[in-house]
């Protein structure tokens, strides 16, 4: 009786462990970052020192004042552009890619907002990019911290 059981238990293993999995798969950690960064237009709602505080965008230089007063849309394609909030028109087009493992966001989307950024923090409600500005002479990283353009 005792060998029917084992012999049972083995079968019944067996039959588990030939069991097909129907439940989805994890997505990859590209299809997830990309998902997140085409949902929405992006705006930018303000740039901070590596400390975190926020600097007045007064006190930045042409480039820095530039990325405010746009939205920007992340497209499937790989295409990015900046629309103007009011008008909603689109003021600027270009492309964009993720490099490092999706640690990096490559934009080109005109003279005033093209560069690689090292992204800080993607989630569906605030995205970070570092970037480093001029200003006097003087290099100084900033971050870029933008919210949904909703």
């Amino acid at each position: 009786m005792k060998r029917l059981t084992h012999f049972c238990s083995f079968l019944f293993v067996i039959f588990l462990m030939s069991c097909e999995r129907t439940g989805q798969e994890n997505p990859t950690p590209d299809s997830t970052t990309k998902n997140v960064l085409v949902t929405n237009p992006w705006k930018l709602e303000k740039i901070t020192d590596a400390n975190g505080n926020t600097i007045n965008p007064d006190l930045l230089p042409a480039e820095g004042k530039a990325f405010f007063g746009v939205n920007i849309q992340f497209k499937e394609d790989k295409t990015v552009r900046a629309i103007d909030p009011v008008a909603r028109q689109v003021v600027n087009g270009g492309v964009w890619d993720l490099l490092d493992g999706n640690k990096t966001l490559d934009i080109d989307l005109g003279a005033n907002f093209k560069g690689k950024y090292p992204i800080n923090a993607l989630e569906r409600s605030r995205m970070s990019l570092r970037n480093t500005m001029v200003f006097n002479g003087l290099k100084f990283d900033v971050n870029l911290e933008l919210v949904p353009a909703l």
